[in-house]
């Protein structure tokens, strides 16, 4: 029987200062420019190069195998950081093997020209990202104190739209050469994570606490926390699908080849991700101030995923341009709600503080959990219809609409 644990931390941690928030941002943002990039578009390309003709289902099978090895290595990085956080470094250690590997695996996707070396690639980033994720993702509740975990919190939800933003920028329209964008990716990555790295190196996490060495799932018993979960896991996964095969939905069901003839697919792709990135950025922080003034979080959050839905929608049933543009314009306003207040929620509807870094690296396995369900999903969706792209678009509006009502029934959240 699974039971709750409302024990809570009795050594109160000390106040962060602003160098170490724009550090630890800083860190997660060159965590997140290592992969989102990738997914939205050097993988599509190394798909379609590998086999033009299967590119979609290469691009699947691909993900499908990283998504899956992301949940493991994320469940396997959390229990290994959680017993050796005591060391001298502590997690700072996995941080770096992390960083290290990432930069491995990059030259492995170069080296790539079959589907086979093409999934050992991904599986192997995966390892060496989640191993520099999760100690990230462990620094909220053990370095920062419960009033400033919403704030910071708010600043690291920027992540994934500011590296979505390098990603159409540098890779879709500045960069053309598959190695300079790879090396870009690279370089980009270390040059951010490395100085939160030798920030923190010297001290280990002693203000964890004992080290548990149990293994507790004590959270999946809490209602509030399995709607978080299911709500997170359903919006990311629309999320996901809209990033993996927007490059190929332009170039397959669109006429933007017609209406923008002397234009590269992938800038088209770019110039949409950095219209959607910067309402996202905008949207987010709106967002997220608001929430702290009306105390409204649920609302949205559930604004954010319906804006999610309707930009899906939209895609689907508006493919001729300029209907993708508007479509990803709705798509990047729900993502920049969605995404940073429910970062702040999630760290409100914790069952436990004591546990906070378990439990957080528990919900995150939802967003690994997307990256799997994504592709899943779409390939039932081609296997049904063949190659039509706009069935995918409709299954992740109706993914986004589900996720986002879930919110609406918690309990300890307003």
């Amino acid at each position: 029987m699974l039971r709750l644990d409302t024990t809570q931390t009795t050594t109160p941690l000390p106040a962060v200062r602003p160098g170490f928030v724009a550090a630890y941002m800083a860190a997660q943002v060159g965590a997140y420019i290592a992969f989102i990039p990738l997914l939205t578009i050097l993988l599509p390309l190394k798909a379609a190069a590998i086999d033009p003709a299967g590119r979609a289902e290469v691009l699947s099978q691909a993900a499908l195998w990283g998504a899956m090895t992301a949940g493991l290595a994320g469940v396997v990085a959390g229990m290994i950081g959680d017993r050796t956080r005591h060391w001298p470094g502590g997690r700072s250690l996995w941080l770096i093997g992390g960083l290290i590997g990432t930069v491995l695996s990059y030259g492995l996707i170069y080296q790539a020209s079959t589907l086979t070396s093409l999934i050992a690639a991904i599986v192997a980033l995966q390892i060496s990202l989640n191993f520099m994720l999760n100690p990230l993702a462990a620094v909220l509740p053990e370095r920062v104190p419960a009033h400033q975990r919403g704030m910071v919190a708010g600043f690291t939800g920027l992540a994934y739209p500011l590296s979505n933003l390098f990603g159409a920028v540098v890779i879709g329209l500045w960069l053309t050469a598959e190695t300079d964008r790879l090396v870009a990716v690279v370089a980009v990555t270390v040059a951010m994570v490395l100085p939160f790295i030798t920030a923190i190196i010297r001290t280990t996490a002693h203000h964890a606490g004992r080290i548990d060495r149990s293994v507790s799932l004590s959270a999946l018993a809490d209602r509030d926390f399995l709607l978080a979960f299911a709500s997170r896991l359903l919006v990311q996964t629309a999320v996901a699908m809209n990033v993996l095969y927007l490059l190929f939905f332009l170039d397959q069901e669109t006429n933007v080849a017609r209406v923008l003839p002397s234009v590269r697919i992938e800038v088209v792709a770019g110039g949409l991700l950095i219209v959607s990135t910067a309402l996202a950025v905008v949207a987010g922080l709106v967002g997220g101030r608001l929430s702290d003034r009306i105390g409204q979080r649920r609302r949205i959050v559930f604004a954010g995923a319906a804006l999610l839905a309707a930009g899906a929608l939209l895609m689907a049933i508006a493919p001729q341009w300029p209907g993708p543009l508007v479509a990803q314009a709705a798509f990047g306003i729900g993502v920049g709600l969605y995404g940073i207040t429910e970062a702040v929620l999630a760290a409100e509807v914790l069952p436990s503080t004591r546990d906070a870094g378990r439990d957080l690296g528990l919900l995150n396995v939802a967003s690994t959990g997307a990256q799997m369900l994504a592709p899943s999903v779409a390939l039932a969706a081609l296997s049904w219809v063949g190659e039509d792209l706009q069935l995918v678009y409709l299954a992740g509006s109706a993914l986004a609409l589900m996720g986002g009502s879930l919110v609406l029934a918690l309990r300890r959240v307003h």
